[in-house]
């Protein structure tokens, strides 16, 4: 799944600076962008497009970052609890088993 990502990935970046290179007219004009009263000074498309690519590689890096570091604290504590048991399995195999009495009304209970 990992190399179909990467490979995708690289399918649109071929197609995106293919797509540049053959419209080279549209990346030489400027845009100006307006919000309310304030105005930005001209912009080449290319710079409006690489910016909003970074800013949704962003906008989607930052979830899996969050959900990476949850995923790694939690392992971190299951681990931690996992060799506590494992500790805690250790000594009581080390216990002995019962008395002879307690196994000998067991046996006559029955």
């Amino acid at each position: 799944m990992h190399i179909i990502k990467i490979l995708l990935v690289v399918v649109i970046v071929i197609v995106s600076v293919d797509f540049v290179r053959q419209n080279d007219w549209i990346v030489r004009q400027g845009y100006q962008i307006q919000y309310y009263r304030y105005q930005t000074i001209e912009i080449p498309v290319i710079l409006l497009l690489l910016g909003s690519l970074f800013f949704g590689a962003l906008m989607v890096s930052i979830p899996s970052f969050v959900k990476n570091f949850n995923l790694k604290r939690t392992l971190k504590a299951e681990r931690r609890r996992c060799a506590q048991m494992e500790r805690e399995l250790n000594s009581l195999r080390n216990l002995p088993l019962t008395d002879e009495k307690a196994i000998e009304r067991i046996g006559k209970d029955t």
